[in-house]
This record gives structure tokens, sequence and C-alpha cells, in this order.
């Protein structure tokens, strides 16, 4: 037994002689810094630009309305909700209409019942006048025949009591005459009476369906609903809002101005906008500048158009940039800038095309440039674009300029 733990302990410490005597390797080989390609790089300069302060405002639509109706009644059918893009003219809400439809036909058959009274007035002065065609040839008989009596008695050809009876018939003629051109202008009168029936109930036609109409409520131009303020089944009155309607192609940003910035502006002028929600970063014209200053806040409301675009809202922030003077400045690409937490910096290229991060202070910011307060000069290059492919002590090969 003694033995063979002595045997044993021989082995072990052999093996642990060997181990003591190997030499540790070493590699003789330096690191290589890695290679970054496809990337752009570009030389810092300086160059005189605006100098801007940043307002701030809100995007609104060109028109909106609110969509009220002008009549009491149930509503029945709501054709739009929030979102729902609508045309000129499309029907939005649908009211019960069951009492105007009642008006309606009423005045309906006022107006056929003064027609047809047209049509019996008519016949009746056809008729009156053909009487008194009648009455003025009966009058012209009685008074030629008056005439030739008048003769004859002259001559004492006929009695007295003859010519007294013809003298009756020709008065009586002529009573008849009077009685017939005062039937035909009685008639008259009285189709005249029924023009204006007939005018008056074609007017209450066309208010039943004036009223009746505003049982539908249509959109009064193309855009986007964006507040749905009532339900089916509740009861519309005039005043009372139903669809808040805005158009969506047009839009422009309401930002105020201090007044002591307001003297560098005028209507037409261009303006950096950025409307981060959206996507949008342009310079975009001044539409309107509203003359009066707030007393309270001592600041100008002034609409800057905006452009088309696909994320554009009312109720969005947004931010301008207004002129205050000129001042030399750097600037880099937006893209060049890298954000770690609350430091930022940019990929400075040099000596062998090796990639250093460095620490910068950036300023403005405005269409897709930052200004570069302190961490660079004039003359060095960074990394423009493709920065996510950088990394600290990065070699930079076939940059593009």
């Amino acid at each position: 037994m003694r033995t063979f733990r002595s045997a044993a302990f021989i082995v072990l410490a052999g093996l642990a002689l060997a181990a003591c005597g190997k030499e540790p390797t070493h590699s003789t080989k330096a690191t290589e810094p890695p290679v970054v390609r496809d990337v752009t790089v570009g030389v810092v300069t300086s160059a005189k630009v605006d100098d801007t302060a940043e307002v701030v405002g809100t995007v609104k639509s060109h028109t909106s309305t609110t969509l009220s109706s002008k009549i009491v009644g149930t509503i029945l059918t709501l054709h739009a909700r929030e979102g729902s893009q609508v045309e000129t003219g499309q029907v939005l809400v649908e009211l019960d209409d069951r009492d105007i439809a009642a008006q309606l036909r009423r005045a309906e058959a006022g107006l056929r019942e003064a027609e047809a009274s047209l049509g019996e007035v008519d016949s009746a002065i056809t008729a009156a006048r053909a009487a008194r065609a009648a009455a003025e040839a009966q009058r012209d008989l009685a008074a030629a025949t008056l005439a030739r009596y008048q003769r004859l008695l002259d001559r004492k050809s006929v009695a007295p009591q003859e010519y007294d009876q013809v003298a009756a018939r020709h008065k009586a003629a002529v009573a008849d005459l009077e009685r017939a051109g005062a039937e035909v202008q009685a008639l008259q009168a009285k189709r005249q009476q029924i023009f204006a029936r007939i005018e008056a109930a074609k007017a209450e036609v066309s208010s039943a369906q004036v009223v009746q109409s505003y049982a539908r409520i249509t959109a009064p131009f193309s855009g986007i609903v964006t507040t749905k303020h009532a339900d089916v089944g509740s009861l519309a009155a005039p005043g009372t809002p139903l669809l808040t309607l805005e158009d969506s192609r047009r839009y422009w940003l309401e930002v105020v101005v201090p007044e002591s910035q307001a003297a560098t502006i005028r209507r037409g002028q261009s303006l950096p906008v950025s409307v981060e929600a959206a996507a949008l970063s342009v310079n975009a014209a001044i539409s309107e500048i509203v003359p009066v200053a707030d007393p309270t806040t001592r600041t100008i409301l002034v609409r800057v158009d905006l452009p088309a675009a696909a994320g554009l809202r009312s109720g969005l922030f947004g931010r301008a940039w207004v002129p205050v003077g000129r001042r030399q400045a750097i600037q880099v690409a937006r893209q060049a800038v890298v954000e770690r937490g609350q430091l930022q910096g940019v990929y400075v290229v040099g000596q062998g095309d090796i990639a250093r991060f460095r620490l910068v202070r950036t300023g403005q910011a405005r269409l897709g440039a930052v200004e570069i307060l302190s961490g660079l000069t004039g003359g060095e290059k960074v990394v423009l674009a493709g920065v996510e492919k950088v990394t600290d002590g990065a070699r930079i090969e076939g940059a593009k300029r």
C-alpha cells in the first residue's frame, strides 16, 4: 500500500514539474483596427447663417366647420364617424322628416286645387265673353230698331206705344251688355286672385321642400370628420353640434411671434418650419399676419402655409424659425450627430483615416442641419452618413465625398 502511494506521488510531482517547465506563448501580431466602407465623409466649414429665434405653434386646417341641424328632428342615420373622408355634397346625417313630408303634401294639394280652379275660371271667362258678344249684338240690333222707330215716330207712322216698347228693349239690351261686361271683369279679377293663390301655393311647396332638405345634412366641402358630437336616436335641434369637419387638403401652422421679432417678418416671406409628428421639415411661406397683438402675451399670431403631407392633422405641434440677424456658424448634417444618452458627438476622421468619436455641443437644428457650438473646427473631416457602421478607432476606406 505504501509502495502504491509513493509511486502515485512521484507521477503527480513529475507532471507538475513538466507543466511548470512550459513557457507561455505570446501573440506577436498587433490587432488591426476594423475597416468601414460605404460611408460619406465631408469637410467641416464655417459659413454665414441666419441667426433665428424658434417660435412654436399648432397645425390647423384652413377651413373647419361644425355641422348642426336647422330643424328639430330625431337622428335616423349617421353616415360618417371620426376619421371618415367625405366629399362635397355627401350626405352625412339623416333626420326624421315625416312631419315635414306631411306639410309638403298639403302644400302640393293646395297647389293642385288652385291650378284646377284656374281652369274653371278660364272656362267661365270664355263663356262670359261669348255672352258679352251676344249682348253687344242684341244692343246693336235694339239700337238700329230704335233709330228706325224714331224716324217712323217723327213721321207719325207708328204709335207712341210701339216706340216706347222698342226703346225699352234697347235699354234692356244695353243693361244686358253691361252685366255681361261686369261678369267678364269679375271673372278676370277672380282669375288674378287664383294666380296669387297659385304663386302662394308654389312658395309654400318650395318652402316645404327646402325644410325637407334640411333633414339631409351634407358635407359643404371635401375633408375629414374630426369629431362626432351626436349619435343615432339623439334629438337634433338648431345650433346643436353634430359633426366637426375640416379641410384635409390645406393646413397652416399658427405660431405666436413676440412683438419684438415681428418687425423682421412679412407676408409671403419663407420661414423654416418643422412638424416632427408628420415628418415634415420644409421652408414655408407666411400666409397671414394678424394685425393686432395680444395685449396679455405681447405676441402676434402668424399663419404659415404648409405643403400637402400625409401625416398632417389639426392640433399637431410645430416649430418655425424667425430670422433675427446673420452670424458665422458651423453646421453638419443631422444624421452625422450620434446621441449616447444625454451626450452628443460626431466621428472625426483623422490621421490614417481613423475615426474617433468626439463629444460636441449642438445648437439649433433646422432643415436637416445641426449647428455645432463647440467641439469642431473648420477644416476637420467628419462622417456625415453611415455613422451606424462606424465605431471608435475604425479605419475608413473608400469614403464617399
